[in-house]
């Protein structure tokens, strides 16, 4: 037994039960479902078809669903964090600082392994003089390294 009464008795037989407007408080019952194409049938129909006569999302759209998402465990067994030249390049005085990185006379060296980066990449112009110990690098950007005066010791080949 309860010591307050329920609100919703209140509410018990008038038509809209306390919802306001006809239709409001319900779950996906009113709605034709998810996304562009569930239910198409029903409500989405002619959605469909002008978005698939404009050519979204490509000429061969079909509704339903197709394919997995692959587990999130497996994306981070293969995610690669990398960065390019010139970053690394802009980046070596603050790593010396912060004394992830050595530098003796105008010879910067750093393990990019301990800063949790796999790749190095050719993408800009590079300044200093590096050695660099990496993982897997791209061979644009062990030409950059080479041709500053520094050196890239790679731990694996890919």
């Amino acid at each position: 037994m309860r010591k307050y009464p329920k609100s919703i008795r209140k509410y018990r037989g008038t038509r809209l039960v306390g919802y306001g407007t006809q239709g409001q408080h319900r779950k996906t019952g009113q709605r034709a479902g998810r996304g562009k194409t569930t239910q198409w049938n029903a409500s989405m129909k002619s959605y469909y078809f002008k978005q698939k006569e404009l050519g979204f999302p490509d000429p061969d759209w079909d509704f339903g669903k197709k394919g997995f998402k692959r587990p999130q465990d497996m994306v981070r067994i293969y995610k690669v964090n990398a960065i390019n030249v010139k970053d690394l390049d802009l980046k070596l005085d603050d790593l010396v600082q912060d004394n992830k990185a050595s530098k003796s006379g105008n010879t910067y060296t750093v393990n990019l392994e301990e800063l949790n980066i796999q790749k190095i990449l050719g993408r800009g112009d590079l300044n200093k003089k590096i050695n660099v110990t990496v993982k897997s690098a791209s061979q644009k950007a062990i030409d950059k390294v080479q041709s500053a005066g520094g050196k890239v010791t790679l731990l694996s080949k890919n």
